[in-house]
């Protein structure tokens, strides 16, 4: 099976992740302002560190763009680049909303292969494989391809909040 190892690694990766960011939920975190203001705790740090060092150390050959990681450039000649956002949700992680998930994916030549989203507050994982599906803890899923009457709109909290669906009311 294609990416079969790189799954299994980020799939581990992920959930250690997660419960390194409840335990740190449990046992208390520092928060701070990044520039554009929106929150970064030490348990974004802590996880980011966890999964740089599951994922590269066996892939060493791999690039990596993380949200809480200063930007190497030397990613953008790599064939493989890990996209990571430690902690997805930090807002609702600092609020203590279990809205929150450990989201990693592996791009090959600029194209999404494999994915892994983590909300370690509901034990829910989501993995997909580029051609052979989607899954939530290991129960394969698939899109919803019924036809509406009228159009749907997925939003956040976060962007009800700034005002950017009233002109869909």
């Amino acid at each position: 099976m294609e990416w079969h190892k790189e799954g299994e690694v980020l799939q581990e990766a992920v959930i250690r992740a997660g419960q390194a960011v409840l335990r740190l939920a449990r046992e208390g975190f520092e928060t701070a302002r990044k520039s554009n203001q929106d929150p970064v705790t030490t348990a974004d740090f802590t996880a980011n560190r966890i999964l740089k060092e599951m994922l590269l150390d066996p892939f060493p050959g791999y690039g990596w763009l993380s949200e809480e990681t200063r930007d190497n450039p030397e990613r953008l000649g790599r064939r493989r680049v890990w996209i990571v956002d430690p902690i997805d949700g930090t807002k609702e992680f600092v609020g203590n909303i279990p809205e929150f998930a450990v989201s990693v994916a592996l791009v090959e030549a600029g194209k999404p292969v494999l994915g892994a989203v983590y909300n370690p507050a509901r034990g829910e994982l989501f993995t997909a494989i580029k051609g052979q599906g989607a899954w939530l803890n290991g129960e394969q899923i698939q899109a919803n391809h019924r036809l509406t009457e009228r159009p749907v709109i997925l939003a956040s909290r976060s962007e009800i909040g700034r005002g950017e669906f009233q002109p869909f009311e």
